[in-house]
């Protein structure tokens, strides 16, 4: 991996790749889809950026270029106008802020219904939530509340053979079941008892809750603003260019870890808060030493 920085001299966007005077010598540099989808705003003939890029450059096309990692600065310069369209140091602070907000911290994680194996598309497949698993922590860290339960699904057709077994459940499993309403009242009790500030992992948990209330014609008892999506805040951290598992995640923050995910709900909402405080610590020193 190589550090760099320098003015863009021309860009070839139907490659997604940009040239750079590099020590007297043109180099080339290509972007994922994802970097251009993000960046491709800002990227301009006369910008000023700084990168790190893989060592040895791959053939893309008629150009032989480097694959950019990821960016950590961004500057347009014109006459005495000094424009910053990117700054990871920013995100850092911005990401550390976040992260230290003094409040109650909900750690959620739910499991949800699968298309059987056959399948066929004749009609859609609405997800449901079937399994949740939810920790409460107050403002220093200490566990309020352990709650989890599977949840019977309104349409029976979810609970078959392929969800029974990337949850290593069985049928017999859900007789224990709660009812959706109850899972409900639950959740609006803990929202309206502690007001905490929900941390998932992706996306997904906020999508499929947001489609529960409108199934059930319940009135929401949360709203976007309540999440904070903590796979996405890591990864726009660490400019990472694609989605990154739980556990995966947790490796990376603790090197020792070495469970394997077993979908589980309430193991998950418990890893989501381990990667939570790893994060948290992992982000605060960084800021520290970028003070220093």
């Amino acid at each position: 991996m190589q550090q760099i920085s320098g003015k863009i001299r021309k860009i070839h966007t139907d490659e997604r790749i940009f040239e750079m005077l590099v020590k007297g010598k043109v180099e080339f540099f290509y972007l994922s889809r994802s970097q251009m989808k993000k960046f491709n705003m800002y990227l301009q003939v006369g910008l000023f950026i700084y990168f790190t890029y893989k060592d040895e450059p791959v053939v893309k096309g008629k150009f032989k270029a480097y694959e950019i990692i990821n960016f950590t600065k961004m500057i347009y310069i014109k006459g005495h106008r000094r424009t910053v369209y990117f700054d990871i140091d920013t995100i850092k602070k911005g990401v550390a802020s976040v992260l230290n907000r003094n409040t109650n911290k909900m750690f959620l994680d739910m499991e949800f219904t699968m298309p059987s194996y056959d399948f066929n598309n004749e009609k859609p497949f609405v997800t449901e939530i079937i399994q949740y698993g939810i920790l409460i922590e107050n403002a220093d860290g200490q566990v309020m509340l352990s709650d989890a339960s599977l949840v019977k699904p309104k349409d029976q057709t979810g609970l078959n053979a392929r969800t029974f077994n990337f949850l290593k459940l069985e049928k017999e499993d859900f007789n224990k079941a709660i009812t959706v309403k109850t899972f409900y009242k639950r959740l609006k009790k803990y929202m309206e008892e502690y007001n905490p500030v929900i941390y998932v992992w992706g996306k997904n948990d906020i999508i499929t809750l947001d489609a529960f209330y409108k199934m059930h014609g319940f009135e929401a008892v949360t709203s976007r603003k309540n999440f904070v999506n903590l796979m996405q805040l890591m990864k726009n951290y660490l400019g990472q260019k694609s989605d990154i598992g739980l556990f995966n995640a947790l490796t990376l923050l603790d090197p020792e870890f070495s469970d394997t995910q077993d979908h589980d709900a309430l193991e998950d909402a418990s890893v989501t808060s381990m990667i939570y405080h790893l994060f948290r610590k992992r982000v605060n020193d960084e800021i520290e030493r970028i003070k220093n």
